[in-house]
């Protein structure tokens, strides 16, 4: 059975965490897959550096309902989560979608180097390997994408380290599809196991205020059904 957008670009991260790897993958690949170092916000109990202007008010950070990333109407990507109390958690959760908003954006642009990843991103970072894998595999395959991918079931840990923060979700990719560039054509999948990940993402914050919170560590559950099946 094929597997749906993504899964197979995070069972080919996992398989080859040195080598980024592109190609199509079926239902028999991993399930599970952890990349190095992205559980690095857990290891550190330092308490956090204040930085001027991390008081700043919320409207004044980028928020997740008004991202500027431009995609195609047929792609729907849906937040399904709660702002948090906490402005500092609430700019890492904004941060982190506007991550799965950018690696979406590179598959459409066909550009692996994507200006708009390269913003929400730290260089040389586990969450930029895997959105490379991600638009090297689209690119390869001649595919973009088309429907509505949700997310949902969020948890943001404690900013620690000095500016580190564990962002956790699921993702819902049951109506989530890959589409063939030259001719249009949905290749579309049955829902299954497969169709719903558990996302861990380590986010860090700028160094200036006003500016996106950027991914670093990336870490996936696959066939996460019992965690985020509804």
């Amino acid at each position: 059975m094929q597997l749906p957008r993504r899964a197979a670009s995070l069972a080919a991260v996992a398989a080859a965490s040195a080598v980024l790897l592109a190609g199509c993958g079926n239902d028999d690949g991993p399930s599970d897959g952890k990349i190095e170092g992205a559980d690095s916000a857990k290891k550190t109990s330092a308490a956090p550096t204040p930085t001027k202007g991390e008081d700043a008010p919320k409207e004044e950070r980028p928020d997740f309902r008004t991202s500027d990333i431009t995609l195609p109407e047929d792609i729907k990507l849906v937040f399904d989560w709660k702002q948090p109390d906490d402005p500092e958690k609430a700019a890492a959760l904004d941060g982190a979608a506007d991550y799965m908003r950018a690696v979406t954006h590179g598959t459409v642009e066909q550009d692996p180097k994507d200006p708009v990843l390269a913003r929400h991103v730290v260089p040389l970072q586990t969450a930029e390997q895997y959105a490379t894998a991600v638009i090297k595999m689209d690119v390869k395959d001649e595919v973009t994408a088309t429907g509505e991918e949700r997310y949902y079931r969020e948890h943001v840990g404690d900013v620690v380290g000095g500016g580190l923060a564990e962002v956790a979700f699921c993702v819902d990719q049951s109506k989530f599809f890959s589409k063939k560039i030259k001719t249009g054509k949905v290749l579309r999948t049955e829902e299954n196991a497969s169709s719903y990940m558990r996302y861990t993402l380590v986010m860090q914050k700028p160094e200036k205020p006003g500016l996106p919170w950027k991914a670093r560590s990336f870490e996936f559950e696959g066939k996460a059904v019992k965690k985020c099946k509804d």
